[in-house]
């Protein structure tokens, strides 16, 4: 299901104490996530945020209009790219697409060499 109030508000408190300048969520769906971090990012012109899922959400598309921070990728996290996120690295990883076990460990050992020293990963559902 979709995030609930309290692993927003944890999700929320992680990036404003870590101040991580590459986020990237698998899952996108209604946004609801996608704002949390734009939310949490929003007095860092450095920082971005790279969200990935395999329909168009209108959500996704209207938060890439109103913020250049916030990138949307219409694929599977399985199809994963260090070219997606213009080679930064990652700070922040959200598995929250797919929801089987095989297409999160591919999405994993995509993304896993760009993960940064200190980096974060969080699975929901």
């Amino acid at each position: 299901g979709p995030v609930q109030d309290d692993e927003a508000l944890l999700l929320y408190a992680l990036v404003r104490a870590m101040r991580p300048k590459t986020i990237v969520e698998f899952g996108t769906s209604n946004g609801f996530s996608a704002m949390n971090w734009m939310h949490a990012i929003h007095d860092d012109p450095g920082a971005r945020v790279f969200s990935y899922d395999i329909l168009p959400y209108p959500a996704a598309r209207a938060l890439e209009d109103s913020d250049p921070r916030f990138v949307f990728h219409q694929k599977s996290q399985a199809d994963f790219e260090p070219a997606d996120i213009e080679g930064r690295s990652v700070d922040v990883a959200f598995f929250d697409a797919g929801h089987l076990v095989e297409y999160s460990l591919k999405a994993f050992e995509r993304i896993r060499p760009s993960l940064s020293p200190t980096a974060i990963v969080a699975v929901h559902d």
